[in-house]
């Protein structure tokens, strides 16, 4: 139940983003892949906007098929090149022209929820605390 409240706000990078970012976690931690949790997170490349991006050209009136060519041709150059997805698909007059870019790369879509599943899991802790107690 849990889990799904944090895969529908865009799963835990996000969650760890919004952490970051209020200051509630540490991003020079060190993990276990030697690097820290800032790069972590940069690593994503921002590729996790790629679906919305997909709908906005979809809604837009770009045909499905070739919506998903351009986003996955700016998704794989991202990867591959360790480019920002978000920049790619900004250069590109195509896309730039039929969605609104600061919309669709809009860190608050994913994370306005963050606060109901944070109370959520205070919620499930308290109830396992009874538990265990």
């Amino acid at each position: 139940y849990v889990m799904n409240d944090v895969d529908k706000i865009g799963g835990i990078p996000v969650v760890m983003k919004a952490l970051l970012d209020a200051g509630l976690m540490h991003g020079d931690t060190l993990t276990v892949t030697g690097r820290t949790m800032r790069e972590n997170l940069e690593a994503s490349h921002h590729l996790f906007f790629s679906q919305r991006l997909l709908l906005a050209l979809v809604e837009s009136g770009l045909p499905r098929d070739e919506a998903y060519g351009r986003v996955q041709r700016h998704a794989m150059r991202a990867w591959d090149e360790g480019l920002d997805f978000r920049e790619l698909a900004r250069a590109d007059a195509e896309v730039a022209g039929r969605a609104a870019l600061d919309a669709v790369f809009d860190l608050g879509a994913y994370t306005r929820h963050v606060e109901t599943v944070f109370e959520r899991l205070r919620a499930l802790a308290r109830r396992e605390e009874r538990v265990h107690a």
